[in-house]
């Protein structure tokens, strides 16, 4: 039951005595939790931004079909516009065959 005492050696050579190793033992529990932490922080950041950029993905997909749905239907034209065309042609026919004759 007395197995002797194997003191565990500091980087530098030296040999720890029990309360040092133990407080060196909880300086490395304290900064794994706070690693810890900052993990569980920085995936619930990266979960946030994950959802975030899925939602905008979806209205830009959305948005696509949409836009492909509008170029495939055919274009409407105003009726009135057309007429406005074919009296603007005509009036400046008839204006141009006026000048010819009258020279």
């Amino acid at each position: 039951m007395n197995e002797p005492w194997d003191e565990p050696k500091e980087e530098d050579g030296l040999t720890l005595g029990p309360e040092e190793t133990l407080q060196r033992e909880i300086e490395k529990s304290k900064t794994l939790k706070v690693d810890r932490l900052r993990l569980r922080d920085e995936i619930e950041k990266l979960k946030a931004e994950k959802s975030e950029l899925a939602q905008k993905n979806q209205q830009l997909k959305e948005r696509l079909t949409k836009l492909g749905n509008a170029e495939t239907s055919p274009e409407r034209t105003n009726p009135s516009s057309s007429n406005t065309l074919v009296l603007v042609l005509v009036l400046g026919f008839l204006t141009l065959l006026w000048f010819v004759t009258r020279n």
